[in-house]
């Protein structure tokens, strides 16, 4: 049986995120997103399964917040059991002025519980 591909975007409901989104949809992968901003991400979730027919997990979060990281991360690892391809806004900057990698690493180690990322994008 075939297996559809997992895509998980942080900071997925506008500009390169919703992009990625759309791309990988287009070639049949299922997404889940997290996004801050609901309008947005409700109108992406929207227009994604109109257009491809396919259940859309958005999750609305603030990827600054380790308990939305780690309920997203849960989440996608429960409804999916792993993760093909994970894209992490690199201009998301955490308010405690840390070093720029640390929430992409923290994102990660949040993914990781469980062994679900193949392909870190």
């Amino acid at each position: 049986m075939f297996q559809r591909k997992i895509c998980v975007i942080v900071g997925g409901a506008k500009g390169r995120g919703r992009k990625l989104a759309e791309k990988y949809a287009g070639q049949k992968y299922r997404i889940a997103f997290m996004d801050i901003d609901k309008k947005s991400g409700n109108s992406l979730k929207e227009k994604l399964e109109g257009e491809y027919g396919e259940k859309i997990f958005f999750f609305n979060g603030n990827v600054n917040s380790e308990e939305d990281r780690e309920l997203f991360a849960g989440a996608v690892q429960a409804q999916y059991k792993r993760i093909d391809r994970l894209y992490y806004r690199s201009d998301i900057k955490d308010e405690r002025d840390s070093d720029e990698n640390e929430i992409e690493d923290l994102l990660r180690e949040n993914m990781k519980k469980g062994g679900i990322i193949r392909d870190f994008i």
